[in-house]
């Protein structure tokens, strides 16, 4: 027996990219806002679904809710705006740089936002967007032009921000069997290892990063790092890719030293790969590391040639 009205409209499975594009199309052309009854009458989405999903995306901060009386009122955050294809990522970049500079955080985290929902790639938004903004402090950092308060304030804001790219992927898209952890060891690269986390895992990857380790190496440290590495393997099945990032050559000679070792207790098929700067990658290369890195890209195209063989 078929059913009128929201309630008996079908129950079928949504995409979480599916949701969202509805909802916010529904949201932007009423600047009063819907109610639940609404949005899931003009989406066409089950209540019960729809509900789950206005939450999740409330804590992305896509939307947010008033109460009005007994109903919740949803609305569009403002100060969005909706991006369409073809995107110019030097001028959004530009912008997002603009604000992250001017340590503006809302209207920063806004510009992401947008260029979320306008279903552009994630892994764009990292490459041709953050990356950029992240390279741009550090250089304005080396030339004096900023402090180091500054640089870590700015920095640390922009990483609060990349968690909203980390919310959108789907749970479901882990399609490799590869996983990866990332270790820092200098305090200059943590940002680049949550990054490179960020966007492995963007491609289907499992991905954890460990932390920033440089305060911790001691003459004992390497035996504690290979028992924890253990330990996060657990007879893990598939490939198994340890990253390690900094600038130091001492650290990334500890580090891949301790590596070693634990490729050789582990029943697995083990990738060592050093990240640090271009001063320092010719020296690495002579470790034996499987690969030696200073840049994202070159890091993302190795690791998809990688798990394709």
């Amino acid at each position: 027996m078929a059913f009128g009205g929201v309630e008996g409209l079908m129950y079928r499975r949504y995409t979480l990219d599916e949701v969202k594009r509805k909802i916010i199309n529904s949201l932007q052309d009423n600047a009063t806002g819907l109610s639940g009854v609404e949005l899931a009458s003009t989406t066409g989405i089950n209540r019960m679904t729809l509900t789950k999903y206005l939450n999740i995306l409330a804590t992305m901060r896509l939307i947010k809710k008033k109460r009005v009386g007994s109903i919740n009122v949803w609305f569009v955050e403002p100060g969005m705006a909706e991006y369409e294809f073809p995107l110019n990522y030097l001028e959004v970049q530009q912008k997002f740089m603009n604000a992250i500079m001017l340590a503006d955080g809302n209207q920063a985290r806004n510009i992401l936002i947008s260029v979320i929902n306008s279903n552009i790639e994630l892994l764009k938004i990292l490459t041709d967007i953050v990356v950029p903004t992240v390279n741009t402090v550090n250089e304005l950092y080396s030339r004096g032009r900023l402090g180091k308060t500054e640089r870590i304030h700015l920095l640390n804001l922009i990483l609060e921000l990349i968690d909203l790219l980390k919310f959108t992927i789907q749970t479901g898209n882990i399609k490799r069997s590869a996983s990866c952890f990332f270790v820092a060891a200098a305090e200059d690269r943590i940002y680049h290892a949550k990054i490179g986390a960020l966007a492995l895992q963007i491609l289907g990857f499992r991905t954890l990063y460990i932390g920033n380790v440089e305060q911790h190496i001691d003459p004992f440290f390497d035996i504690d790092f290979q028992r924890y590495m253990v330990k996060l393997w657990d007879n893990n099945k598939g490939l198994l890719i340890i990253c390690i990032y900094s600038s130091s050559e001492g650290s990334l000679r500890f580090l891949y030293s301790a590596s070693i070792a634990v490729k050789a207790k582990l029943k697995a098929e083990v990738r060592i790969v050093l990240f640090t700067t271009p001063e320092l990658r010719n020296s690495m290369e002579s470790l034996g590391a499987d690969y030696v890195v200073n840049d994202l890209t070159s890091l993302i195209d190795w690791a998809e040639r990688e798990t394709s063989k």
